[in-house]
């Protein structure tokens, strides 16, 4: 017997509104209907998609959205009724009392995903691209690319100041994580964009223009903040809290800005020229530097207290680890972040004919190729694994290949050979075999028993890693990781001191300069919410990134180019002896020393409008209000075949066709 009942009689409250929220009709009939199995009262004349949606329950569908072609249907919906398997659409089928309904199967599922790989083929997009979600600085990628294509590159260097105030540098010295997620080299030998460079090329070429690439700060907000260091993460900090009004001051234990990015990288990867304009450029929005003011010595914790209305210590991480094996300290034997610092400060070091640098990451690479510029002919360098789980990138350790260097893996340390005056002569190795994975995903290496071998060595590098000295700062009451570096609450960046944040190398470990530059950042917006009063979940919400999940979708790219081959230094010219003159003709802030000419020399023009147009541009403009990424993941739908914008009419048996998405 059918049943009717007025909606009084459910004690229904009346509201209105979208996004799942319905109106009731006051005087509305209910029927008795279930939906996998629930039973529900549904308004007498709903189809069944909206009685479902009226009580809380979801079916999937797509031909809602604002976005979709009317023309046809998403064919989302698809339920069973009444124990018939035959598919029909709940958007078509009304409602009647005593109906049942099937929501829910692996049938209406295998449905779905048909569809929704059809949908797939026929959208070239990501709700946002990931190589701006692998970029610690969540750059927009695409945009600027886009942008370069367009020949528009003082507008493409502000879409990245808009994130990242160091593009000529990063632009160098990145180690380009977004490049290894880029969808380009699904469809090109493996060949993603060259997004890097191009940050360069942009930036280089808007330098020479002399263009405005950074907006004017806002009006005074009456508030301090002391940046203690002025390394990448010091320098992003106080460009986005300048650029809020806040008066920044940076107290800086060097000479000279830039951290590691001025004692611990090359001027050969990163010219000081470059350094020193995009510091100017930070200068420029009011920010103050003072220059040999070291924390603990110069002066103390309370004097920031008492002067600043917060702090942000960015110190970074520049003490060389130890190898922990004998006769480590002896001379001879030095931290590579000590010998980089003193040959970027333009200290001629003696190194002798032999030098052996330990380690296989960026420091590392860099330590061997200063060595050969420096006049050491038997340069080598160990490490204990492979060259596949070396931490440099694949183009630096080849670039060591090309300037002379031997790589000795395999190989790990197990004493320093002394003289009788108690120098070092060699480094006693061993062989190691690849293990089980470590806890960083690598395989551990393991020792090959009665493998040790010595290879002479007048100078050892110890390119290890780095430590933070957070006993120079004189803190006692601020806490430590059990890596001694500073702990903070990584939602808020705030160490356990009132008013104080970290970041950077400081709280991180040895990072990168642009991991640096993405937590410089979020702890700027982290001190400007705190300064106008917001609580610890209000500054958490501020700087949150959304870390979405992806599946894998079509690609077709318009530009069929090939990656662009970075122009670089010939090999011959590389290695021009420390101190002497250059060939004529040579140029370039670092010519004076002859070994430190910028090796990789830029693209030109239409290099870098070729490379951009390579960009697949796989964003979406309707990113957060779409349900295709939600449903995707769902139904377990994704294919890498991109057909184009009639996919759907060759695809007849997967289901109703979808209405194009229009972007």
């Amino acid at each position: 017997m059918t049943t009717h009942v007025l909606v009084q009689d459910l004690g229904l409250k009346k509201h209105s509104g979208h996004h799942g929220q319905w109106k009731i009709n006051e005087n509305a009939v209910l029927v008795e209907i279930t939906i996998d199995g629930k039973a529900i009262r549904a308004e007498e004349g709903d189809n069944v998609l909206i009685a479902a949606r009226k009580a809380g329950i979801e079916i999937p569908s797509m031909c809602s959205d604002s976005r979709t072609n009317p023309n046809a249907d998403c064919g989302m919906c698809v339920v069973e009724i009444d124990g018939d398997h035959a598919q029909v659409k709940a958007c078509e089928t009304a409602v009647r009392a005593g109906m049942s309904v099937v929501a829910n199967s692996p049938a209406l599922a295998e449905t779905r995903k048909g569809i929704l790989n059809n949908y797939l083929s026929n959208h070239n997009a990501y709700c946002l691209p990931p190589c701006s979600y692998r970029c610690p600085a969540n750059i927009d990628i695409p945009g600027y690319l886009g942008l370069i294509a367009q020949k528009k590159y003082v507008e493409a260097t502000s879409l990245i100041k808009e994130k990242l105030p160091l593009p000529r540098i990063i632009g160098r010295v990145c180690p380009r994580p977004c490049e290894s997620v880029c969808r380009r080299a699904q469809v090109d030998s493996q060949q993603p964009v060259a997004i890097c460079s191009l940050k360069r090329f942009a930036a280089d070429r808007a330098r020479e223009l002399n263009a405005i690439t950074q907006p004017q700060p806002k009006a005074p907000s009456g508030k301090k903040v002391a940046v203690v260091g002025a390394g990448p993460a010091g320098l992003t900090a106080a460009y986005y809290l300048a650029l809020e009004g806040h008066k920044v001051t940076i107290f800086e234990a060097q000479e000279a800005a830039g951290g590691m990015l001025r004692y611990g990288i090359p001027p050969y990867r990163l010219p000081n020229q470059v350094l020193d304009d995009e510091v100017n450029d930070i200068l420029a929005l009011g920010v103050e530097i003072k220059y040999n003011q070291s924390l603990g010595r110069d002066f103390m914790f309370p004097d920031l207290n008492s002067n600043f209305d917060a702090t942000f210590l960015a110190i970074g991480a520049c003490v060389g680890k130890m190898a922990r094996i004998p006769n480590e300290t002896v001379p001879g034997v030095m931290a590579a972040v000590d010998f980089l610092a003193k040959v970027n400060r333009g200290e001629r070091v003696d190194l002798g004919q032999n030098v052996v640098v330990i380690g296989g990451g960026f420091t590392a690479a860099d330590a061997v190729r200063t060595a050969r510029r420096m006049g050491a002919p038997n340069v080598t360098l160990s490490y204990r694994r492979t060259r596949k789980e070396m931490p440099a990138s694949p183009h630096e350790i080849h670039d060591c290949e090309v300037e002379g260097v031997v790589l000795d893996l395999l190989s790990a340390p197990v004493e320093v050979k002394v003289n009788e005056a108690g120098r070092a002569v060699g480094l006693v190795c061993q062989r190691m075999q690849l293990g089980e994975p470590d806890a960083s995903g690598r395989r551990s290496p393991v020792p090959v028993p009665g493998s040790e071998y010595l290879i002479p060595a007048d100078t050892v590098l110890l390119a290890i890693s780095q430590d933070v000295d957070v006993k120079s700062m004189k803190i006692t009451d601020i806490e430590t990781t059990k890596w001694g570096s500073i702990n903070i609450d990584d939602k808020t960046m705030k160490t356990n001191l009132p008013g104080v944040f970290s970041g950077g190398d400081a709280s991180l470990g040895a990072a990168t300069a642009v991991e640096g530059i993405g937590q410089g950042r979020r702890a700027a917006f982290a001190i400007d919410a705190y300064l106008k009063g917001a609580d610890d979940a209000t500054i958490a919400k501020v700087i949150e990134v959304e870390r979405p999940k992806f599946f894998d979708i079509g690609a077709h790219p318009k530009q069929k180019a090939k990656l662009t081959e970075m122009p670089v230094l010939p090999q011959e010219a590389r290695l021009c002896e420390f101190g002497k003159d250059v060939a004529p003709g040579d140029t370039g802030a670092e010519s004076a020393t002859g070994a430190f000419l910028e090796v990789e020399l830029g693209f030109n023009e239409e290099q870098a409008v070729t490379e951009a147009e390579r960009c697949l541009q796989c964003v979406c403009q309707a990113a957060g209000t779409c349900n295709l990424q939600k449903y995707s993941l769902e139904f377990g739908a994704g294919t890498k075949e991109y057909v184009g914008p009639i996919a759907f009419m060759h695809k007849p048996n997967k289901g109703p066709a979808p209405a194009k998405i229009s972007r």
